[in-house]
């Protein structure tokens, strides 16, 4: 059998649209899948919001903030960026912190006042508290975060902010 003349078969733009939307579907059903794994899986992704900076002095200012949070393919190491400013206040918080079950142990690092020290703690239901400690510097951490929302509280001594206290959101993708 011979066939001639052109194909007859031509794909709909509805065709086209449901074959594309089922494939982004699937693709976005394993990145959420992957990402759903782990203990940080509620701190994935980048959040926004403002919040209060309390100086040592007692000087309270209003800030905002911005946070992205990266984790590993298992979902149990995470890296974490916060950054905030204010008329007075500038604040560069780069993380890095590993979970063995519910115990946290990492690396934290402020690079406007130039301090770091180790992060230790614990994370469970969208909870981490812990602290940091480093030559001169101490502070304690929380964050709470129910996928869309987050906060975070940091209690430092050992410099000009005593208190950072923000409430982010999630950021639309």
């Amino acid at each position: 059998m011979s066939i001639s003349g052109p194909s007859t078969y031509r794909p709909t733009m509805r065709g086209l649209l449901a074959a594309s939307f089922a494939g982004a579907m699937a693709i976005w059903s394993q990145i959420g899948a992957a990402q759903s794994d782990g203990p940080f899986a509620m701190f994935t992704g980048s959040w926004g919001g403002s919040g209060e900076a309390v100086g040592a002095d007692g000087h309270r200012e209003q800030i905002r903030c911005r946070a992205v949070y990266s984790l590993s393919e298992n979902g149990e190491a995470a890296t974490q960026t916060l950054v905030c400013a204010s008329a007075s206040y500038q604040i560069d918080i780069n993380s890095h912190f590993v979970a063995q079950g519910h115990r946290i142990q990492g690396h934290w690092q402020e690079a406007t006042r130039q301090v770091q020290g180790n992060l230790t703690g614990w994370i469970a239901d969208g909870q981490f508290r812990g602290s940091v400690a480093g030559s001169n510097f101490t502070a304690r951490v929380t964050l709470r975060s129910t996928g869309r929302k987050q906060l975070v509280y940091i209690s430092s001594s050992g410099g000009d902010i005593a208190i950072l206290d923000v409430a982010l959101s999630h950021a639309e993708i």
